[in-house]
């Protein structure tokens, strides 16, 4: 707890915390962050359940690599505003779901990036296997979970 006790007195927490413009940056780059990784998965995951048949699983491949970038941006800005409260988040219910949700979603997220470099291609001609289908929907309860109990952090 003493860490916790620490990162919060960090001048980055104190910024973000107690700064004009610390919370409404990182708030702001967080919810960027969201919609790009998660807009992201769940436009893969869509595609791989069979909609948006038009877009090739090939170029769905490509695209995941955005879904990182938003995800970088949502690690920073996330370890930014988690460092302001620290001790509180860490007995939060709704954080802690939210924090092993995302780490599931990234692992899945790995996952599936390499399960669609070896199989977009045959996915294409022959069908999504329900291994594919059952990747995606796990995305989506996964990032789901993740950004409501996001939501429900600052209520519960």
């Amino acid at each position: 707890m003493s860490f916790l006790v620490w990162l919060e007195s960090t001048a980055l927490a104190e910024w973000v915390l107690y700064g004009t413009n610390g919370w409404p940056y990182m708030l702001t780059a967080h919810a960027f962050g969201l919609a790009i990784a998660v807009g992201t998965v769940y436009l893969m995951s869509a595609r791989m359940l069979g909609l948006f048949s038009q877009i090739p699983m090939t170029a769905v491949k490509e695209l995941l690599s955005i879904a990182w970038v938003g995800i970088i941006i949502n690690i920073i800005s996330g370890f930014s505003l988690f460092s302001s409260q620290a001790t509180y988040y860490v007995t939060n219910g709704p954080f802690l779901v939210k924090i092993s949700a995302i780490l599931l979603g990234i692992a899945n997220l790995h996952y599936v990036q390499r399960v669609l470099k070896s199989e977009a291609s045959s996915w294409a001609s022959g069908g999504i296997t329900p291994k594919g289908k059952g990747l995606a929907w796990l995305s989506i309860i996964l990032w789901s979970v993740a950004v409501i109990t996001g939501r429900l952090i600052a209520y519960l």
